[in-house]
């Protein structure tokens, strides 16, 4: 097969993907070819719902195959209303097909309104994975997939089976680095113990308790109060929060902390930034902690899509909210910054789109992501309500053996 995957120099991390792709097919014998007017088929890598966007402009250029893949695929509903084809899973299976009509016969893909018998595809070939160099001084490698954490918001947990590169590969590809004076970056969803990763994913219970040789750390710290934490499966304590402000400030060391509103009422939030300050001001930190904000999104496969026809728009901040925040913080460590997230709006145009079954509905969302700034939050909330895509059932995958099945959440 001829494919032509034209995304590659989008990003730095979809060029990783496109490095992955490319050398798995050309290893079972197909091309990568420069041209459409080539090609037997077009590859389309998704990691995000506005990915989507770029898939729909494709759709209207060619009547070449189109098919989708990637992260996700697993909204193959929505992914297949610009597409011929979505392939649910990993690369290596797809890679060993000869032919369009064994990939759209296949039980990973999705080609219509039948979804009986659809089953991720799991398989990994870890020796085929290549480093990803990205820049001169950067480059890429892909660690694992999944997560151990099964945190009820977190649409990874719920879509990919918990797999790991070996840890030989990863000292090979850390050694390789090194002898060529190149930063590697381990790319994965879980947590980075690794030695020889400058930036790494930590628990926080963990990053208290042991020494972390790295540039940076993230953590996440996700919602305001204890209960939601533990109701999450993210059972951060008051006190474990304490104790990591104060080995930022004794390892003298940068951090980045994550967190998601929208959940829990503003109230709770101005408590943990009022707590937060208090902290930092007794214990100062030298390096910069930057905390960054998302507005939570519903997603398909979560636990939490099951709570999705109670949301509440006045929970969900914007902009003036977190300036406000830091110029709160700032009054207590010059050393912040606080990250905005996307407002109420445009996580209604995520979700619309994400969770579409028809063009119809996917079409509006995408006119009024285009217009977002001429909604008020409660139009929007209106607008989602209406939209009848609330009603879109939860899918649901069985980790053991990859089957994709519908749970009635309503």
């Amino acid at each position: 097969m001829r494919y032509y995957y034209p995304q590659f120099k989008n990003s730095k991390t979809r060029y990783l993907t496109f490095t992955v792709v490319s050398k798995v097919l050309r290893l079972y014998g197909h091309e990568i070819v420069n041209t459409e007017k080539e090609a037997d088929a077009i590859l389309f890598s998704g990691c995000d719902v506005l990915d989507i966007k770029d898939l729909r402009r494709l759709r209207k250029e060619t009547s070449k195959p189109l098919i989708f893949g990637g992260a996700y695929s697993f909204n193959y509903w929505s992914a297949k209303l610009y597409s011929d084809a979505v392939w649910v899973g990993e690369i290596f299976e797809f890679a060993k097909l000869k032919s369009l009509a064994e990939i759209y016969d296949s039980k990973h893909s999705f080609t219509g309104d039948d979804e009986e018998g659809l089953t991720a595809s799991t398989l990994i070939e870890w020796d085929k994975v290549p480093i990803a160099q990205v820049t001169k001084t950067h480059c890429y490698y892909w660690g694992g997939v999944g997560c151990k954490n099964k945190c009820n918001f977190c649409y990874t947990s719920w879509t990919h089976k918990h797999i790991e590169n070996t840890r030989q590969n990863i000292r090979q590809a850390q050694e390789i680095a090194k002898r060529n004076k190149i930063h590697l970056m381990t790319v994965s969803n879980e947590y980075s113990y690794e030695d020889g990763n400058k930036t790494k994913d930590v628990l926080i219970k963990d990053f208290i308790k042991m020494p972390i040789k790295a540039s940076l750390v993230r953590c996440g710290i996700e919602f305001a109060t204890e209960d939601v934490r533990k109701k999450m499966s993210k059972p951060i304590t008051r006190e474990d929060i304490s104790k990591l402000v104060q080995k930022i400030s004794k390892d003298n060391i940068m951090v980045r902390l994550f967190h998601v509103t929208g959940y829990e009422p503003l109230e709770d939030w101005h408590r943990y930034i009022k707590e937060l300050g208090d902290l930092l001001f007794k214990y100062p930190n030298k390096r910069m902690i930057h905390l960054m904000f998302n507005n939570l999104q519903y997603q398909n496969y979560t636990p939490l899509y099951g709570e999705r026809f109670n949301i509440n728009p006045d929970n969900y901040i914007d902009i003036k909210q977190t300036k406000a925040w830091f110029d709160e913080l700032r009054q207590q460590t010059p050393h912040v910054l606080v990250g905005a997230p996307s407002p109420f709006q445009h996580v209604v145009c995520r979700m619309g789109i994400e969770l579409a079954t028809d063009q119809g509905q996917a079409e509006f969302f995408f006119n009024m992501l285009n217009h977002k700034k001429d909604y008020t939050k409660q139009q929007a909330y209106d607008a989602l309500m209406e939209s009848n895509v609330l009603h879109t059932e939860r899918r649901k995958l069985n980790l053991k053996n990859g089957k994709i099945t519908k749970v009635n959440t309503l």
